[in-house]
């Protein structure tokens, strides 16, 4: 063991030195909470990244973790460039024999656990391990999107919203396994043992999975927003942020999860679910002081959906929040 970490060392260093030996390239950095620095990048080591300050010549080591998703991704693939992997804090060993890992292949596939059937992306390279050295698996957030009344996400290619976490431009910046649970026709509703069922996926695939227990996202549209609101009541401690699309739920269950970032979406004019349910909650995460941001169409009917999801600013922001 002493003589693979020791060669481990060799390649980080061999590959830092390669790259700080070239001709300086100086891009501006920024960290997870916003703030941005112009530096040269030295070195990467044991989940640390070292960049030297391009006004001054100050060198800062800094964890990969802290700084944005895409100057992890700017880091990720020059270290893929290397042949080796950038460790983030999670040295999970990975079983390739639990039917949850099988589900990792980098396509949308079908399976069911608890009662519920549900569909699930990862690509396989979120899953390069070897265990026990420093260059152990990065670990990944997991998004849970809810479906709304009537929802189908089993039937076709792709899980409706929940592929816009998957398409490319997204993906590239912001990986991570994502879970869309089906709920069953005659019992129609994300509380009660649904509700039950779906946390308990949540955490068995945190359990086999490269997983970021402080980066787990939940969202959804419509019954899916209800489910939303209803489990983070339930689970104020799994939850990282949530984004709940024209729904709503009860306001006088807010102070529960008043830590976990909310930002609530609904079209004013909202023939199904209507607006005030939104404003309802939002009201009551204000009074509790919690961090709630909120969005409403004037226009908007109940089918935003789609402009939620395709607007990247979305995603930056949920994949920006960190449990603490």
């Amino acid at each position: 063991m002493a003589k693979l970490l020791a060669m481990k060392r060799l390649l980080i260093l061999a590959f830092a030195l390669t790259l700080a030996s070239s001709k300086a390239e100086f891009r501006q950095w920024t960290s997870a909470d916003g703030r941005t620095l112009l530096a040269e990048f030295l070195s990467v080591s044991d989940g640390n990244v070292t960049i030297k300050r391009r006004n001054d010549g100050r060198s800062f080591t800094l964890p990969v973790d802290k700084l944005s998703e895409a100057d992890q991704t700017w880091l990720k693939e020059n270290a893929d460039k290397a042949g080796i992997e950038i460790s983030a804090g999670s040295n999970k060993e990975v079983d390739k024999s639990d039917p949850l890992v099988k589900l990792v292949t980098g396509n949308w596939e079908r399976h069911e656990s608890e009662g519920l059937k549900f569909r699930f992306y990862g690509e396989r390279k979120l899953l390069r391990a070897s265990p026990g050295l420093s260059n152990a698996p990065t670990s990944f957030p997991l998004v849970i999107y809810l479906h709304g009344k009537n929802g189908d996400v089993m039937t076709g290619a792709k899980p409706w919203s929940a592929d816009t976490f998957a398409n490319s431009k997204n993906y590239r910046d912001r990986r991570c396994f994502i879970i869309a649970p089906q709920a069953p026709k005659k019992d129609e509703t994300w509380s009660g043992k649904n509700g039950q069922s779906v946390v308990k996926i949540a955490e068995d695939l945190i359990k086999s999975l490269p997983i970021d227990e402080k980066r787990v996202y939940i969202t959804g549209y419509s019954m899916g927003a209800y489910g939303t609101f209803h489990l983070l009541g339930r689970e104020p401690k799994m939850f990282a942020a949530a984004v709940p699309i024209a729904g709503g739920g009860n306001p006088s269950a807010a102070r529960d999860y008043k830590k976990v970032p909310v930002w609530v979406f609904h079209g004013a004019k909202d023939p199904t679910v209507k607006v005030e349910q939104s404003q309802k909650m939002v009201e009551a995460l204000k009074k509790a002081r919690a961090e709630v941001k909120y969005t409403e169409f004037p226009d908007g009917d109940h089918g935003i959906a789609g402009q939620v999801y395709n607007d990247e600013e979305v995603h930056k922001w949920m994949f920006a929040q960190k449990r603490q």
